[in-house]
């Protein structure tokens, strides 16, 4: 019966316990004081609005039903009335104050004798571990008359609802990168011998870290589909468009080859915006199973093969796993995007396992020992290859992806001493308050295509040279030095790295002078002395050094102005001339960019009559309307000059307002305003459209916008760029022997990069900086710690590019010093957040630069041509490890600060050419899981062998105190041992396993 008093309405609150007499007296007396003659209703508002109540319990309360808001442990907030949630209970445990999902069993199931054990037994095994691609549930909370699975609340929204809109196609590399999510999760379910069964769009959830989630619920069996149970017609409306052929016998009960045909369908749906086949229920069910599959033209290639083995209308011609989709999607979706986004769990998560562990209630999750658990990511993976293989068929190996740094998120650490003996490391400055990461928002945006192959031989270099003008070609290698320089700095994918000769550090270690708009927050003057609006000058609050804290920048400067550009600029490079060569570094820098840029100035003296000493500064713009033609320049000089008569007064272009000239192949116009000391010069179409648009500021992307305002016009270097460009326009950015760099640049920027911003600054010492915006979907924080992570991933690949290109001896000193470099680097190297901007930044010795560009000309000049030495002064090859036991004996370093027992192996074996097999089977009743998690696990140049056994010892199910003792359960065996060295693979089982099959066990795991 309704309630209409509301003296009855406050004793169902107490009733219902949501609040007590403590807690409602003080409540209950203020709405006396507001309202004293309110009725039950304008009650219920009042408590709604002040936070007391929700809506939904208000609503079950004015019912008279306030059992209904108390299920146990738990208080009801809300109920969700849409979707594949529908009926979803939101609560809170009320002893921890965990906010949870209450998924309510069907009475008919739990009534069941054979189908209620069944969803007890999915509902434990679901229990048993997080997965970062599955909704976790926490445990079965069974009643009388009814029972609940209980899971975690996922933020976001169901990735129907996220999105671009109805019919608008998603972008290949991020379906890609939702397929193999859902994959990843599929194989979990798959492993415990569960399949989804009803897979479909619903069951996808992004949330808003921009990681997928299955909501898989075990809340009833998997059944056989009634095609002809009209009641269900909203459900089989959607089933419809996904499942298999083979589901369609009566009596078919969906399996994971089933789940596989629903993911194809899923895939094609979110690449093309609509679904598979379209009709009536059966006219989509006759073409599943009759009708081969649509192939639009947008979707690559490459993907449609994936689709067409997914879609394979009898099962045995589908991919036989889910971890065979995955990897064959991984090559399609960018490094960056491989691990799921680091997400902070609720404070409570801890508290709550603890008393589920405590209360023993089967099938809880198990409790960690001190901090609350987060699902362990699978490691970064492969860079985009430079072409996207093409996948195997079902049965075959799937794409293999290349070695790739160590995986995880760096800890944050004070940088180390100078990589060489008692020389010390640079001064460390004061740094900037960091800055508090914003949560992106998830959607899916588009990304670009796959970076074009780089690379080219001596022919095609000479054959470029002649078909490309002269001073296209040579004007651009400006712009692409420095790009090489910046990759190096950050990346070093080209295979070498930043050289500091020992002496010349030891000439930088000098303290400098104290700088006191950087000084620490303890000798600033106190904050009321200090009024930031009136004094812009004093800048943001500082703090000590912390050793982690993202470095302070020596200046503070305007945004740099890109007026005169054109419109469509999608790269800039804008360098203060006067500042580089008025530094003694800064003229080293260029002189280090050897005899390319010595012709760049040679001809930019030349044909613009334009003497380099004079120049305050030069930009330099790329975008498609420079394609086929010079880039866009933008020149200011030092002093007044007449410019027309430097370029011999020519007679202005007739018609052109303001007066343009030709002069020597380029059409300059002088900028209005500025007519006696800035002048843009390019193609006649570009310097036009700049004319008729006004000599403004160009119309960037959003996200190169946002850069160009955090940029400083103070810095010495500012490149703008949009990573996409590169890619489409590779022979532009890279002509002629440059274009090795290609490649190894888009690779260290990636796919979903949507603006980057490196700046440099020549001074007491080098500061680089590294600004970046991804796609939405990805973690700022994650984004900065792993591009930074990548330069330390460069130190391993150094020695074997180094001796591939056979050093002269005049270059082989500082070839030999590149790893211990590049690990110098990182070490001086920080990582972070400013707004919604990841940072990697680094101060080094400033006698970096020079070297760092020299070795930049020097290798890619090896690359090109070749640096054979004279005869006597070739240096030894380092021989290649071949056998499986070779592979054991080399070294490497492998750094995580969480990962998986599964990924971690998958990670070390392509990181070491081993093949790495996991017999789940034998792990299994030994208690192991693949998915144990393994935190702080820290290895520089170890053994392979050495590694993967501290690992078996990290990852066995007790405290071990070594992998030579009977505690040891987790160990790994080459097998076949007698077999041809390219059929051996290490097999990681246990040692009961090992004994009963007769394996060979390795030295380090014998019983000592």
């Amino acid at each position: 019966m309704p309630v209409t008093k509301p003296n009855d309405f406050w004793k169902l609150i107490l009733e219902s316990g949501l609040m007590t007499k403590e807690t409602c007296k003080p409540i209950h007396d203020q709405y006396q004081q507001t309202s004293p003659n309110g009725d039950v209703k304008a009650l219920a508002t009042w408590l709604i609005k002040g936070g007391h109540l929700t809506t939904y319990q208000a609503r079950i309360l004015l019912a008279a039903r306030p059992k209904a808001l108390s299920i146990g442990e738990y208080f009801v907030s809300d109920r969700i009335d849409a979707g594949l949630l529908q009926g979803t209970l939101v609560a809170t445990h009320k002893p921890t104050g965990h906010p949870v999902w209450l998924h309510p069993i069907a009475s008919e199931i739990q009534a069941d004798s054979v189908r209620f054990p069944i969803v007890q037994r999915m509902c434990q095994l679901r229990s048993a571990a997080p997965h970062p691609h599955l909704i976790r549930c926490f445990h079965l909370r069974e009643g009388t008359k009814r029972s609940h699975l209980v899971t975690e609340q996922l933020d976001g929204n169901p990735l129907a609802e996220s999105r671009p809109g109805p019919g608008i196609p998603i972008p290949p590399a991020d379906c890609a990168r939702l397929g193999r999510q859902a994959a990843l999760g599929a194989i979990q379910l798959h492993g415990q011998g569960m399949v989804v069964g009803d897979f479909n769009l619903d069951h996808l959830w992004l949330e808003l870290t921009g990681n997928l989630k299955l909501l898989h619920l075990p809340v009833r069996p998997v059944e056989a589909i009634s095609w002809s149970d009209t009641s269900q017609a909203a459900r089989l409306e959607s089933l419809a468009n996904v499942s298999a052929p083979e589901l369609q016998q009566a009596g078919a009960t969906p399996t994971k080859l089933s789940d596989l045909y629903s993911l194809g369908t899923i895939l094609f749906d979110l690449l093309t915006g609509k679904p598979l086949f379209e009709g009536s229920i059966a006219e989509k069910l006759q073409q599943h199973a009759n009708s081969p599959v649509p192939t639009p033209p947008y979707i690559p290639g490459d993907l449609m093969q994936i689709l067409q083995y997914l879609l394979a209308k009898s099962p045995a011609g589908r991919y036989q796993s889910a971890s065979d989709v995955a990897e064959a999607l991984r090559p399609f979706v960018d490094a960056t995007q491989l691990s799921p986004p680091h997400v902070d769990v609720p404070p409570t998560l801890g508290s709550y396992l603890q008393h589920l562990a405590n209360q023993q209630a089967p099938p809880a999750a198990p409790a960690p020992a001190a901090s609350p658990p987060v699902a362990s990511p699978p490691p970064t993976a492969a860079p985009f290859p430079t072409a996207a293989p093409v996948p195997p068929p079902p049965g075959a190996q799937p794409p293999v992806p290349q070695p790739v740094p160590p995986p995880g998120m760096p800890q944050p650490v004070p940088p180390q001493a100078a990589p060489f003996p008692g020389v010390a490391s640079p001064p460390v400055p004061p740094v900037g308050t960091p800055a508090t990461p914003q949560p992106p928002i998830a959607v899916a945006i588009p990304v670009g295509q796959p970076p074009a192959e780089g690379g080219t031989g001596r022919a095609s270099m000479l054959a470029e040279r002649i078909r490309k003008r002269k001073q296209q070609r040579k004007i651009t290698s400006i712009l692409v030095l420095v790009l090489m320089a910046a990759a190096t700095v950050v990346g070093g994918y080209f295979g070498y790295g930043i050289v500091f000769p020992p002496e010349q550090i030891a000439e930088n270690t000098t303290p400098p002078p104290a700088d006191t708009s950087n000084a620490p927050a303890t000798e600033t003057p106190p904050e009321s002395e200090v009024d930031p609006a009136n004094n812009p000058s004093a800048g943001p609050p500082l703090v000590e050094d912390d050793g982690q804290t993202l470095w302070a920048s020596p200046t503070n400067g305007e945004p740099v102005d890109l007026s005169g550009l054109p419109h469509d600029t999608r790269l800039a490079l804008a360098v203060r001339t006067n500042e580089l060569l008025s530094n003694p570094e800064g003229e080293k820098i260029l002189q280090g960019l050897g005899p390319q840029f010595a012709a760049v100035r040679s001809q930019l003296e030349g044909d613009l009559a334009v003497d380099f000493n004079a120049l305050e500064s030069l930009t330099v713009g790329l975008s498609e309307s420079t394609a086929g033609g010079p880039p866009c320049l933008l020149v200011k000089l030092k002093e007044t000059t007449n410019l027309p008569s430097l370029w011999g007064n020519p007679t202005p272009i007739a018609g052109s307002t303001p007066p343009m000239y030709e002069v020597n192949g380029w059409t300059v116009l002088p900028i209005p305003g500025q007519e006696d000391r800035a002048f843009v010069a390019g193609s006649s179409a570009v310097v036009q459209a700049v004319a008729a648009q006004g000599v403004s500021a160009p119309q960037m992307t959003r996200e190169l916008e946002q850069l160009r305002r955090e940029s400083d016009n103070q810095q010495t270097v500012n490149l703008l760029v949009d990573p996409q460009f590169l890619a489409a326009a590779s022979a532009q950015v890279f002509p002629g022997e440059l274009a090795a760099a290609a490649t190894p640049v888009q690779d260290f920027l990636g796919e979903s990069l949507r603006g980057v911003l490196f700046s440099a600054h020549t001074g007491d010492d080098l500061y680089l900086e590294m600004r970046m915006i991804g796609s939405l979907s990805l973690d700022p924080p994650n984004l900065a710690a792993n591009m930074k992570e990548k330069i330390k991933g460069v130190s391993r690949r150094l020695e074997e590019s180094v001796m591939a290109v056979n050093p002269t001896p005049y270059w082989r000193r500082l070839a030999t010093q590149f790893p211990s470099m590049v690990r110098f680097a990182y070490q001086n190297a920080r990582s972070g957040v400013e707004g919604d901007q990841a940072m990697v930044n680094c101060i080094l010795p400033a006698t970096a630069g020079q070297n760092l560009v020299a070795a930049s000309e020097l290798l890619l000049a090896a690359n090109t041509s070749g640096a054979a030495a004279p005869a006597g002064g070739k240096m030894p090859a380092q021989k290649t490890p071949e056998t499986i036991e070779e592979k054991l004996a080399s070294t490497m370093s492998i750094s995580f600060p969480q990962n998986s027992l599964e990924f971690a192996l998958r990670d070390i074996g392509e990181e070491a050419g081993i093949p790495v097999e996991i017999n789940g089977t034998d792990l299994q009743l030994d208690g192991i899981t693949r998915n144990k998690e393994i935190k702080d696990f820290h290895f520089e140049n170890k053994p392979v062998g050495e590694i993967l056994a501290q690992l078996m010892v990290r990852a066995n199910p007790e405290a071990s105190p070594g992998p030579g003792t009977d505690v040891q359960k987790l160990i790994f065996v080459i097998h076949p041992m007698d077999g041809p060295d390219d059929a051996k693979k290490l097999v990681v089982t246990t040692r009961k396993a090992a004994e009963r099959e007769k394996y060979t066990l390795p030295d380090v795991f014998k019983i000592k």
